[in-house]
């Protein structure tokens, strides 16, 4: 087993000596698997799936870790693994410190992982994962990437050359566990030196998505270049419209590009509209996409919010934002009238309503939304709603799965220089047996990842 490099945790404006003094990685794991149970609001679904002995085993095997020698360098890896094991992508993790600052005393005791000039040769000749790599920008750095099974990791990067201030050939990049064939999560230490956790997509001779295999070259083609929203003609019977993201920053961008194409849209039967990598954002701006789609009464379920002091505490802090409006502030501050009246209890967040008073359009008459893996949260809620239409089939692959626990507050961990990214409402759908965080989504039509997807689509339409 090749030695691990330290992963000691400082606050950047402290030394290393005063962080490794004060924070213990077994209470930092404690803290945060108790805060999980005490508020998350889709812990106590999460522990049935598992069976709660199967959960006490795993934290006892989370705590373990924590105990053993220089646990605080792999403490962040150990927490990040035990949150994975929730499924749920609305709880993650987050940096608490200024990420412009390298802490000299930090990188100081970083521990050197020695890779031979052998080792290096040996890899150079590897056509697997393992092998040399260099950074997007090649004078920056070059990595060694070599499996080394662990409890915590599958593979991890060495540097065994860099331009960076404080970085010496030894130091680990990254180290990742794999979560299927092709993809791994773990911890990318960045450019002052510091873990925050990643995930790694290796495909061929990349490493998504910034390192490529030493002697190949990197070229992005037409269709990988990032478009917030697209429209054009497929055909005389077809248009083509997509929305890469939900984000509140895209919202002007769908409504304009919607009514901008309106004569097109209304005098064309169908429509494949591409939703592929949207990973989410706010429910309000995919407002007019809903009368291309609509074609009656939606069935929406809502949500429950859970109250603890924590929630009530998160819930509060969002009535600081100065963005919202004194509308969404008053109804804001019913709901933490509600959850300081019930304590300890499930509080009703959203009512079940039927959706109503979009326009049913002769045209689009059939519309093909593309979805994959990566459409998750807000897109979902969008998929959930249109795929009730009658106009509306589903062509892809399954979706994330990222929306039966929701509303996502954060909180400091104990010590450690991060926050805790998680749920506090839970969708009534799992009551009735239609919660998608352990499926996804799905498509009435499955496509493979070498398919022409919109070629599909088109055709699937037209004929």
């Amino acid at each position: 087993m090749i030695r691990k490099i330290a992963l000691l945790f400082t606050l950047t404006l402290i030394g290393y000596r005063t962080f490794s003094q004060t924070c213990n990685c077994e209470t930092e794991v404690k803290y945060i698997a108790g805060f999980m149970e005490k508020n998350y609001a889709g812990f106590k679904d999460k522990q049935a799936l598992m069976t709660k002995a199967s959960y006490d085993k795993m934290l006892n095997e989370y705590i373990g870790l924590a105990k053993k020698p220089h646990a605080n360098e792999h403490c962040l890896l150990i927490i990040a693994q035990y949150l994975g094991k929730f499924k749920d992508h609305h709880v993650s993790v987050g940096v608490k410190f200024d990420a412009t600052k390298i802490d000299s005393a930090y990188i100081a005791n970083r521990e050197i992982v020695p890779i031979t000039a052998e080792k290096i040769a040996e890899l150079r000749k590897s056509k697997g994962f393992e092998g040399i790599y260099d950074f997007h920008d090649p004078a920056k750095y070059k990595i060694a990437v070599i499996k080394d099974k662990t409890p915590l990791h599958d593979y991890l990067a060495v540097i065994i050359s860099s331009n960076l201030p404080g970085w010496k050939p030894g130091m680990i990049k990254w180290e990742a566990k794999m979560v299927n064939d092709s993809i791994g999560r773990g911890v990318l230490y960045i450019l002052n030196g510091m873990p925050k956790v990643e995930g790694f997509y290796f495909k061929g001779n990349r490493i998504y998505g910034d390192w490529h295999r030493e002697g190949t070259t990197v070229t992005e083609s037409a269709s990988s270049k990032y478009e917030p929203v697209a429209f054009r003609k497929l055909s005389d019977k077809t248009s083509y419209l997509k929305i890469s993201t939900f984000s509140p920053s895209n919202a002007t961008n769908i409504d304009s590009i919607v009514k901008a194409n309106k004569a097109i849209l209304s005098n064309t039967p169908n429509l494949v509209l591409d939703l592929r990598g949207n990973g989410g954002g706010a429910d309000y701006t995919f407002t007019p996409l809903m009368d291309l789609v609509y074609t009656g009464p939606i069935k929406h379920i809502g949500n429950d919010l859970l109250s603890t002091d924590a929630n009530i505490a998160g819930w509060k802090n969002i009535l600081n934002d100065n963005d919202r409006s004194e509308e969404n502030k008053q109804s804001l501050r019913k709901t933490v009238a509600s959850l300081e009246a019930n304590r300890g209890k499930m509080v009703m967040n959203a009512n079940d309503f039927d959706i109503t008073g979009y326009k049913i359009q002769p045209n689009p008459a059939k519309v093909v939304i593309l979805i994959d893996n990566n459409c998750a949260s807000t897109t979902e809620e969008f998929l959930l709603q249109s795929r009730q239409s009658k106009k509306v089939t589903l062509m892809g692959q399954n979706t994330s799965g990222t929306l039966d626990y929701s509303n996502v507050l954060q909180a400091p961990f104990s010590c450690m220089p991060y926050v805790l990214h998680y749920s506090s409402s839970r969708s009534r759908r799992v009551d009735v047996g239609q919660g998608i965080d352990e499926t996804g989504i799905k498509p009435a039509v499955y496509l493979q990842e070498k398919d022409d997807w919109i070629k599909k689509a088109q055709e699937t339409l037209e004929h």
